[in-house]
């Protein structure tokens, strides 16, 4: 199951909600997801981001959460003030944001995704989709990743396109 495994660099980051902004906050830190040991016949996985740099310790607790296929959503944040950042959305309104830290490429700006962005949200995308069996039914359901992330979009007020805002 190891190779199921995703970890990557990643610093949180808080969402302001007087001037919707996503901001990132300083300080290192890594994102570890795996299937989770006791549900994963349910396609439960488990979520840590804990911080890597010394001087942050006390600061920053670590964060250690379940996500669970179709009441979990991985959605990029387009109102972000500097870098790429993610939100971790779940169906009970929880919310969790998160920036990227691997430096982009030449040739990309600070906010464009890069291609390992990129594979890491599709892998990401994709075990929050999976395939569950509906015990009622006993037939496989396909959970797709709008259901999670519509559901919030209002909320969060942070999916406008980019040169719009609420006024």
């Amino acid at each position: 199951m190891s190779d199921k495994n995703i970890k990557f660099r990643a610093g949180i980051a808080e969402y302001n909600e007087d001037t919707k902004l996503c901001t990132p906050l300083a300080g290192q830190g890594i994102v570890k997801i795996q299937p989770n040991s006791e549900g994963a016949d349910m396609g439960f996985w488990d979520f840590e981001w804990k911080p890597l740099d010394k001087t942050l310790n006390g600061k920053y607790e670590p964060i250690s959460l379940i996500l669970i296929p179709g009441e979990t959503a991985w959605i990029p944040i387009k109102s972000a003030n500097g870098g790429r950042v993610f939100g971790l959305i779940f169906s009970s309104n929880q919310k969790y944001f998160f920036w990227m830290q691997e430096k982009n490429k030449k040739g990309l700006a600070p906010d464009d995704l890069s291609p390992a962005d990129q594979k890491i949200t599709e892998r990401i995308q994709t075990i929050l989709n999976e395939v569950v069996l509906d015990e009622d039914a006993d037939e496989m359901e396909v959970l797709e990743e709008t259901d999670a992330a519509e559901e919030h979009e209002p909320d969060t007020g942070m999916m406008e396109p980019e040169g719009e805002s609420k006024a």
